[in-house]
C-alpha cells in the first residue's frame, strides 16, 4: 500500500494562493511593460484615443476655480480693509489673511484686488459682524462650488477650504 501524501497546512495553502495571485497580477503588469503595450485607455497615444471615464475634462472646472478666487479675493479685501479701520481687529483679522491666501496659493492662482475696494468702518463689535457675515458667504460659495465640481479632488479641496473657514468662524465668533 503507498504511503498517504503529508497533509498540507491551511496556513501554507493561503499563502501560497495569496502568493500566486500576487504573481499573478504583477505578472500581467510586467509582460505588458517588457512587450511596451499600452492598453490603459487613459495613457495618452492609446490606440483609441480614448480617456479614463471618470477623468473630466482638464478645463471643465477652470471658470469654477475663477469664480471661487475671485470670490475668495473679494472677501480677503474686506478683511484687510477692516484691519485698517478697526487695528483693533488686527489679530483677529491676521488668521483670516493668512487663511485666503493659502486656498488661493492652492489653487494655483494670486489673491487680486477687487476693482472697488470694500468700505469698513464702524465700531468693532459691527466690523466683525460684517466680516464674519463675509467670511459665511464665502464659505457657502465653496459648498456650492464643491457641488458644482467635476472632478473630485477638486470637490474635496472646495469642501476642505469650507470646513476651515467655518472653524475660524466658529472660533471668531
Amino acid at each position: 500500500m503507498p504511503a498517504s501524501p503529508a497533509p498540507v497546512s491551511r496556513r501554507l495553502l493561503v499563502a501560497g494562493g495569496l502568493g500566486g495571485a500576487a504573481l499573478a497580477l504583477s505578472g500581467c503588469d510586467l509582460l505588458d511593460d517588457v512587450l511596451g503595450r499600452e492598453d490603459d485607455p487613459g495613457v495618452s497615444g492609446s490606440p483609441s484615443g480614448a480617456v479614463t471615464p471618470t477623468a473630466p475634462a482638464e478645463d471643465a472646472d477652470s471658470t469654477l476655480v475663477e469664480d471661487v478666487v475671485t470670490a475668495i479675493s473679494a472677501t480677503s479685501a474686506l478683511v484687510a480693509a477692516t484691519t485698517t479701520a478697526v487695528p483693533a481687529l488686527a489679530k483677529t483679522t491676521a488668521t483670516l489673511t493668512r487663511l485666503h491666501a493659502a486656498h488661493v496659493a492652492e489653487l494655483g492662482a494670486t489673491i487680486t484686488a477687487p476693482a472697488t475696494p470694500p468700505a469698513a468702518s464702524g465700531p468693532r463689535p459691527a466690523a466683525l459682524r460684517r466680516l464674519l457675515r463675509a467670511e459665511a458667504d464665502l464659505q457657502t460659495r465653496l459648498v456650492g462650488a464643491a457641488q458644482q465640481a467635476q472632478s473630485g479632488a477638486l470637490a474635496q479641496l472646495f469642501a476642505a477650504m469650507a470646513a476651515a473657514i467655518a472653524q475660524q468662524r466658529a472660533v471668531l465668533g
